[in-house]
């Protein structure tokens, strides 16, 4: 029997629909208030609990024989450090406990966040950022962290396979996300401008794909990186301003680094779930030169066009009334 955790988020949702395709009825373990509506339709039974209380684990992995772990605490602001490390890292303690403990399988879905950008192409044997002198925000060394949890369970002999997405994009994002979230606000509101800078996003459903073929594959103590393609934002806004018809989504001039820092510290301080923070200017800015070639060679991994996807996710943010 399989179980994912996190089976409500921006993955996870996604990969119960495909998994529920390949191997049927699925265990996904969620919180008693957790929003429920991504897994309408799904093949599922609902296990209750959080990640946080270990016993939850031992209770909802009773006929387990594997766990996809997505369970996590995504944070771009200035807000929620403890609950990001607490969810993150000592969440994954206690899953790789667990799994440990009962001979259980782990395919761990990671980020891109955890690993150093220090190298000149970021690959599967990049550090992870806390192993170097990298000064990071707390969602990237929460991350870190996890997946050196996972590495060190490796070792001591847990099966587990790591995947390492970068920026998620496409359809099906309820919450909506970060990245979902900028879209639906440049649509609704326009700009007169756009942020510098650029970054490496995948589809959703790519991502999907690489994690269930690790599995399938049984490639036990393998990391993957499943990126994408480079997207700069100049780019983006013109791409929905295609999309959308609306005249006034149009870039006029790049807001530049220095000043994109200061209005990501203005509008992060004062809005939790602001799309501009220092953290999201820093990432537009970082290293994004990514290779998934591993992947590609692998497991036949093959992420699809950046416009496609940035279409598909607009029709279906329109579909759906969220535009």
């Amino acid at each position: 029997m399989i179980l994912v955790t996190g089976a409500t988020g921006r993955i996870g949702h996604v990969l119960v629909g495909e998994l529920n395709k390949k191997y049927g009825k699925v265990k996904v373990f969620v919180r008693e208030k957790s929003n429920l509506k991504p897994l309408e339709g799904s093949n599922c039974e609902y296990v209750y609990g959080d990640i946080l209380d270990i016993d939850s684990l031992r209770r909802a992995f009773e006929g387990v024989d594997t766990v996809f772990h997505l369970a996590a605490h995504i944070n771009i602001s200035f807000y929620d450090k403890k609950k990001t490390l607490n969810t993150n890292v000592e969440g994954t303690k206690n899953v790789v406990e667990v799994c440990m403990e009962r001979g259980i399988s782990l395919i761990y879905t990671s980020s891109i966040h955890a690993l150093s950008t220090l190298d000149d192409v970021i690959t599967e044997r990049s550090k992870l950022c806390t192993d170097t002198d990298e000064k990071r925000g707390i969602y990237d060394q929460s991350k870190s962290l996890a997946t050196k949890e996972v590495l060190s369970a490796i070792e001591k002999g847990l099966r587990a396979i790591i995947l390492i997405p970068t920026g998620v994009i496409g359809p099906s994002d309820y919450r909506p996300s970060s990245f979902g979230l900028g879209m639906i606000q440049s649509v609704k509101m326009g700009l007169s401008s756009t942020l510098e800078g650029r970054y490496d996003y995948v589809d959703v459903r790519d991502v999907v794909s690489g994690i269930v073929r690790a599995y399938d594959l049984k490639k036990y103590g393998e990391m993957y990186m499943l990126s994408g393609h480079l997207l700069d934002m100049k780019t983006y806004v013109e791409y929905l301003r295609e999309f959308s018809g609306v005249s006034k989504l149009k870039p006029l001039g790049l807001v530049k680094k220095s000043l994109a820092m200061f209005l990501g510290f203005v509008m992060g301080f004062f809005n939790k779930r602001s799309t501009i923070t220092p953290y999201s200017v820093a990432t537009l800015h970082s290293n994004s030169n990514i290779s998934h070639q591993k992947a590609t060679e692998e497991l036949g991994y093959h992420p699809r066009g950046i416009k496609e996807s940035l279409y598909d996710q607009y029709m279906w943010f329109k579909n759906n009334k969220y535009i």
